[in-house]
Formats: C-alpha cells, sequence, structure tokens
C-alpha cells in the first residue's frame, strides 16, 4: 500500500512540471504576439472585446489585443500631407478672399477666362488665398440656360459658358494654396418651388464634371435661398433638400469641402435656426463640411441705395454676427469651421467714387475683427460695381479700400464723418 502511494505521488508530481513546462514554452507568443491582418471576424471579435473589457469572464490574452497599438484609418489619412484637407485645414489656409461677382450669374461683366484673370492675380498677389465663384444654373444668364432642362437639372455639358467656369477654376487651382468656392447662386424657380430633385440633379452632375480637381475645390449647395417673394425657404425643406445634394456629392466624392447656408439672406442668425441638427449633413461625422454667412451689418449702412454713409456704426455691429456663428459652431456645429461668404459696403449705389473715410474704417475693422480673434476666412463682396474694390475696365483697383483691408490705408481729412460720406 506504501508503495503505491509513493507512486502514485510521483505520477502527480510528473504531471505538474509538464503542465508548468507546457505553460512556460505557451507564454511568450501570447506578449510577443502582434496584430495579425485585418478581417471581418478579427475586427469583429476586436469590437466585442473593446465592449467586454472590464468584464471578469475576458482572458489575458483575449484582452491584449484591443490595447494594441493601431491607429485609426482616418487619422492616418489627417497626417499624410497629400490628403484632402478637411473642413478645418482649409480654413485656416483660405484665410481673406474675394468674390469673383457679377460674372456667371449676371451679365455686368464679361463672361471669359480674360476678365477673370486679370482680377484673380490681382487679388492673389495681394495674398488673397480663397475665390468665390458664383454661378447661376437654372435661370436664364445672358439669354439661355447651363442646364438642358430647368425642371430637371441636367447640365449641358457641351455649353460653352460651362468651359469657361472650367478654365477660370483650373485657372485659380493652378495658383498654389488659392481655394476655390463653386456654388448654386440665383436659382429663383429651384428655391421659391422646393424643387429638391432638380437641386439634387443639378450637384450630382456638378460633383462629376469636376471630380478630378484639386479638393480645394469647395462646393457651396444653395446661395441664400429665400423665395421670389423675399421670405424665408422653410427650415425643414432646405435641411432635406440641402441633405439630398450633398447626398450626391458623398457618391462621387467623400471629401469633397461641402458648405451649407441659411435660409433666406445667409444672415448670421438663420443657421442656427436652421440647422438644429446636423444629421442631414453627416451627423456631425463628417469632417469635410464648412458652415458659412454673409455679413452686412448694418444693412441700413452696408446696403446698396441706403442714402448717405455718415451712419454711426459700432463694433457690435461687426462682433455680434461673427460672435453668433462662432456660438453655434462650438455648438449645435460641433466644432464647424464658419466662412463669411460675402460682405462689404455698396458704397456705388450713391457716390461716383470712394471717399468716404467711414467707410474705410469699417473695411479695416471688419477685417481685424474677423481675421485677428476670430480667425474666420472670408470672401469680400467685390463685384465691380457698387461695391468695386476692383475696376475691370482698368484691370486695376479704383480705390484705397483694399489697402484699408490691410489697415493702412490715407484718409481725406481725419474725421470719420468727412465730406465724402454725405
Amino acid at each position: 500500500m506504501l508503495i503505491l502511494r509513493l507512486l502514485t505521488s510521483l505520477l502527480i508530481i510528473v504531471q505538474f512540471s509538464v503542465a508548468c513546462g507546457d505553460a512556460a514554452t505557451s507564454a511568450p507568443a501570447v506578449v510577443n504576439a502582434g496584430p495579425t491582418p485585418a478581417s471581418p471576424t478579427a475586427e469583429a471579435d476586436e469590437s466585442n472585446d473593446a465592449k467586454n473589457l472590464g468584464s471578469s469572464t475576458v482572458s489575458s490574452s483575449e484582452a491584449e489585443v484591443p490595447n494594441a497599438s493601431v491607429t485609426p484609418l482616418a487619422d492616418e489619412e489627417a497626417t499624410d500631407p497629400g490628403a484632402p484637407p478637411t473642413a478645418v485645414e482649409a480654413a485656416a489656409a483660405m484665410a481673406r478672399g474675394v468674390n469673383l461677382g457679377q460674372m456667371f450669374e449676371s451679365t455686368q461683366h464679361p463672361r471669359s477666362l480674360a476678365a477673370a484673370k486679370a482680377k484673380i492675380d490681382a487679388y492673389y498677389e495681394r495674398g488673397y488665398r480663397n475665390l468665390r465663384v458664383p454661378v447661376t444654373w437654372t435661370e436664364d444668364v445672358g439669354g439661355d440656360t447651363l442646364v438642358n432642362d430647368p425642371t430637371i437639372g441636367d447640365i449641358n455639358r457641351e455649353h460653352p459658358r460651362l468651359k469657361v467656369i472650367e478654365d477660370v477654376v483650373d485657372y485659380a487651382l493652378s495658383k498654389p494654396g488659392l481655394y476655390v468656392v463653386l456654388d448654386a447662386h440665383h436659382e429663383h424657380a429651384l428655391k421659391t418651388q422646393a424643387r429638391s430633385a432638380v437641386l439634387e440633379r443639378l450637384w450630382s452632375d456638378i460633383a462629376d464634371i469636376f471630380s478630378g480637381r484639386d479638393h480645394r475645390l469647395i462646393f457651396e449647395i444653395l446661395n441664400e435661398p429665400h423665395n421670389d417673394d423675399t421670405t424665408p425657404m422653410a427650415a425643414a425643406t432646405l435641411r432635406e433638400m440641402t441633405g439630398l445634394a450633398y447626398n450626391k456629392i458623398r457618391a462621387v466624392d467623400k471629401k469633397r469641402i461641402v458648405i451649407i447656408g441659411g435660409n433666406q439672406w445667409f444672415g448670421a442668425q438663420e443657421v442656427p435656426q436652421v440647422w438644429t441638427t446636423l444629421e442631414d449633413v453627416g451627423g456631425g461625422r463628417d469632417a469635410y463640411v464648412m458652415a458659412t454667412f454673409h455679413h452686412y451689418n448694418p444693412w441700413s449702412f452696408c446696403g446698396d441705395d441706403q442714402g448717405d454713409y455718415a451712419d454711426a456704426w459700432t463694433e457690435d455691429h461687426l462682433k455680434n454676427p461673427m460672435q453668433q456663428m462662432e456660438d453655434w459652431a462650438q455648438s449645435t456645429g460641433q466644432g464647424m469651421p464658419v466662412y463669411i461668404g460675402e460682405w462689404g459696403v455698396g458704397w456705388g449705389s450713391r457716390y461716383d467714387s470712394m471717399s468716404c473715410n467711414n467707410i474705410r474704417q469699417w473695411y479695416s475693422a471688419f477685417t481685424e475683427e474677423a481675421e485677428g480673434p476670430r480667425g474666420m476666412p472670408t470672401s469680400l463682396w467685390d463685384d465691380g460695381g457698387w461695391f468695386k474694390v476692383f475696376d475691370h475696365a482698368s484691370e486695376s483697383f479704383d480705390n484705397n479700400l483694399i489697402d484699408c483691408l490691410d489697415g493702412d490705408c490715407m484718409w481725406d481729412g481725419e474725421s470719420r464723418y468727412n465730406s465724402g460720406c454725405d
């Protein structure tokens, strides 16, 4: 019996030693193991492991998988210098810009590359790094439309004006660091009749036509969407229409920056009222969406044909709209950058030449407020007419407002309300 007990004890010791030896041999394989190539099963397992990481049923070897250092694809692309810029990155680079006003949305200026090139070059040499190109697609400009049928929104790809627009966009993009914003501008029937299918088809075609362009080309879905009687478009209608167009753009390019705005005149108060949710444009998860508003505050001073320009505008007139948009961007907008797509003073509706110090002061103060503490990119509304800074006929700057934008322009006399403001 004693011998039997001794043999039994000896057998237990041998079995224990073997087990320990196996464990010691297998342990390094767990410690040194790196992540295996991704597969649908592996991704599902990793997700489940991450959810159950605090569970007492997870073994030490299972818990090591989610702790592995794996960088998400989005982060890798964000650090890639060749990756498309996000909206935040683009806004930082766009800085100060100008509108190519009254060229492709009206007949005021020749619709030609030569006419556009002179203005682009002049502003680019002054350090301007974004160009907004207003285009009317579904309404007559010079007797015809850019679409085959305004009730459908299909672009006539053989239209000679489209070729000029493409040439202008390509020329602007050839300038290092210059961003281009292409919009849908005076689409009166589309807006008033809420032709969502037309807007959807329009942006499907635009996205396809410009699909090969640099991602410094940005799409602004619908400018100032008021009805023909000037009343605002219903907020829910605009969200739905914008969402449909957004989806068509995303079907072509998931990283083309898209700009959304308000539902009437693009006033700063409109975006918070319309965009109470971002679900129609990516739900706040799309890093390639930007918001815009237009700043003509107070309109009694900035507007065209408003009488004299001796209005006692204040710093609050400049700051409050910017602050309102900034507050929305940091709350509902989830950090979305804001672009001031139009601003200026319609002095030419009253004067033949610009010599009002009050207007000069507004241009200087506006730029300082937008660019200084807020870092908002801007695009001056320069239509070559009532809001003129650049003169198309002479292909040069018409007045010294261009210097005022730099904060260094000469005044006529010392009074802010000089005779040039009468």
